[in-house]
């Protein structure tokens, strides 16, 4: 997908859909933490019961896990708006990858909720349930820290919900929507400049001329004949209207792609009517308003 090649465009629009997202986001709101590990033993025999446990921990997790990321998400604009404002392109680069990941990672996500939401019958119920509630888990708490890890199967969560989500995977999984068929070459190229490659390099001079004559300070070098010449210099001039055009309007489309993933995140793990049947209310869970949609 060809982007918008005017970047100062795409900033403005990323300046308007941080103000239309502020105040949803900046509300205050408390969550019980729900238990890690479902207790379906002592429950064993009441299927209703059992249902709404899956039901009420589930919903919950997922409640947990958007506010999670819309936080994280608010600070990786207003990151990238101070980079804009500071002219650093190695942060620049670095927070348009991490949103570039969050969008992966958050199709990823929403794609294996929704698909095991579609699959849920009378009679897969409890096992597609179960499932719903792992994949928020794992959503939630996946981690290499050892510690955490060590705490956490201590508390009973299996070693498979403790495995991050691989970002190969999920950055393959984007790429199948249409309006992300460059997934794969848009994160190789942003990983470029993250690491101290050449693309990274090219960040830190500000730009190479042909001449006989280089200076440097007070002094100069002189050549026999015509060479190419770098300029260093601290901050680099001259090049950050190129790092926005070329950024921008993809860090723009990810977050775009991201506010839309938490927006038809599935709110529970059953369809309303089952809710309807099984609980004798479709209201059994409360949820709070999708977020605003952007200008």
């Amino acid at each position: 997908m060809s982007e918008d090649p005017c970047g100062q465009e795409s900033l403005e629009k990323i300046r308007n859909l941080r103000d239309d997202l502020l105040p949803r986001v900046a509300e205050r709101i408390e969550l019980f933490e729900p238990d890690a590990v479902l207790d379906i033993e002592s429950r064993r025999g009441d299927s209703v019961r059992i249902y709404k446990h899956i039901l009420q921990t589930a919903t919950i997790h997922r409640e947990h896990l958007v506010h999670s990321n819309r936080i994280r998400f608010m600070y990786l604009v207003d990151g990238f708006l101070r980079s804009v404002d500071d002219e650093n392109p190695m942060t620049l680069y670095s927070i348009a990858r991490s949103m570039f990941e969050l969008n992966a990672y958050l199709h990823e996500v929403n794609h294996r909720l929704v698909e095991t939401v579609a699959a849920v019958s009378d009679r897969s119920w409890r096992p597609l349930g179960e499932k719903f509630f792992g994949l928020l888990v794992r959503a939630r708490y996946a981690t290499t820290n050892p510690e955490f890890r060590s705490l956490l199967l201590e508390a009973g969560v299996p070693s498979k919900r403790l495995e991050p989500f691989n970002i190969t995977n999920c950055v393959r999984g984007l790429a199948s929507e249409p309006e992300h068929t460059d997934a794969e070459t848009r994160y190789s190229l942003l990983c470029d400049f993250v690491h101290h490659n050449l693309s990274s390099a090219t960040t830190a001079n500000s730009g190479i001329r042909l001449g006989d004559t280089a200076y440097a300070g007070s002094g100069r070098m002189m050549a026999d004949r015509e060479g190419t010449i770098t300029r260093y210099e601290y901050p680099v001039v001259g090049k950050f209207t190129v790092q926005i055009d070329r950024v921008a309007p993809g860090f723009l489309r990810d977050a775009l792609a991201c506010v839309d993933w938490l927006n038809t995140m599935p709110q529970s793990p059953f369809p309303v009517e089952m809710i309807e049947h099984m609980t004798g209310s479709p209201d059994a869970i409360p949820t709070g308003p999708k977020e605003p949609s952007p200008r």
